[in-house]
């Protein structure tokens, strides 16, 4: 299953007021704990578990001002993803680079070939210029996935 097919308008953020990275992994989090995909009991450990991933490296894409954090997660059923989108920045990965687009990736640890997949396409998808332009000029998260959707029918 490919990671747009995962999402629906309610997991997608647009110009959320959060200005750190810990308050976008909060803020998704509980994106996904509102639309009962991630139990609220795992909303903690999911925040530890990505905390531990950033700091072995960072899941930023710098060059195109983009963030992909992820981690393994024992006792989710499968893959989740929620992303948030804002054109001031969600958080600066590094002094002056300020992170505008987020996509957050949360899989049980048996799923690794789903995980690695869903980071690809991620990856992939997020390359494209007029995909980041149209996720940043969006109002809603319907009027993003709209856009994620049409962008994705082009890749294999």
């Amino acid at each position: 299953m490919r990671f747009v097919d995962r999402l629906r308008p309610e997991l997608i953020r647009v110009a959320p007021a959060w200005r750190t990275f810990a308050e976008t992994v909060d803020g998704l989090l509980a994106a996904l704990v509102a639309a009962h995909e991630l139990p609220a009991a795992l909303a903690a450990s999911a925040a530890a578990a990505i905390g531990r991933r950033e700091a072995e490296a960072s899941t930023a894409l710098l060059d195109i001002a983009a963030g992909v954090p992820h981690a393994r997660l024992p006792g989710l059923p499968r893959a989740l993803v929620a992303i948030a989108a804002d054109r001031a920045g969600l958080y600066e990965a590094v002094p002056t680079v300020s992170i505008q687009i987020v996509a957050l990736v949360l899989s049980p640890p048996a799923a690794v070939a789903d995980h690695l997949s869903i980071l690809a396409d991620m990856s992939t998808l997020l390359r494209s210029g007029e995909l980041r332009a149209s996720l940043l000029g969006a109002r809603d998260g319907a009027e993003a996935l709209t856009a994620l959707r049409r962008h994705a029918r082009g890749m294999p």
